[in-house]
């Protein structure tokens, strides 16, 4: 059977990326890298795009990443948080365009809905499903839990698009 595409899942943002890589074949999840993107907080805002940018294609060489999923951003109380916040995601989203991945976009309540069967879920019942899914334990980054719910929520649409064809 041929191999399933390598998916990354993204949690957006310019403080913290969390990202998840893997693919799933049969019922079984190859999990080939999750890692937290952690920006200095000294350095320019530039700077920090500048190190995002670079992390993630270092990343998407390594693992062949094909496909992409991305949480979309939802709402901000504060606009100046939420303008940086949309800044990082152009430069992530630019990165995965020149490495051609297709990119798919989820919102936080397809992506709880996806995993849990409730869009209103807490992040414990996210965390809980990711790790059954994936077959992890121990403490992870909530960014990371986030990329790797992207992930899998990115796998389930595939395959429902697939079953629908």
């Amino acid at each position: 059977m041929k191999n399933n595409p390598i998916i990354i899942g993204i949690d957006p943002g310019y403080d913290r990326v969390g990202i998840a890589i893997g693919r799933k074949n049969n019922s079984t999840w190859e999990l080939l890298a999750y890692h937290c993107i952690q920006t200095n907080k000294k350095e320019r805002l530039f700077d920090r795009y500048v190190q995002i940018t670079t992390e993630l294609e270092e990343l998407i060489t390594k693992n062949q990443v094909v496909e992409a999923g991305i949480e979309s951003l939802f709402f901000f109380k504060n606009k100046s948080t939420a303008l940086d916040v949309s800044e990082a995601r152009g430069v992530i989203i630019a990165t995965l365009l020149r490495h051609q991945i297709k990119i798919s976009e989820y919102t936080p309540l397809q992506i709880k809905q996806s995993l849990t069967g409730y869009g209103r879920a807490d992040k414990k019942a996210v965390e809980k499903m990711v790790k059954m899914e994936l077959a992890l334990e121990g403490k992870i980054i909530d960014d990371t839990i986030d990329a790797m719910a992207t992930m899998i929520c990115h796998e389930c649409s595939r395959k429902l698009q697939k079953d629908n064809l």
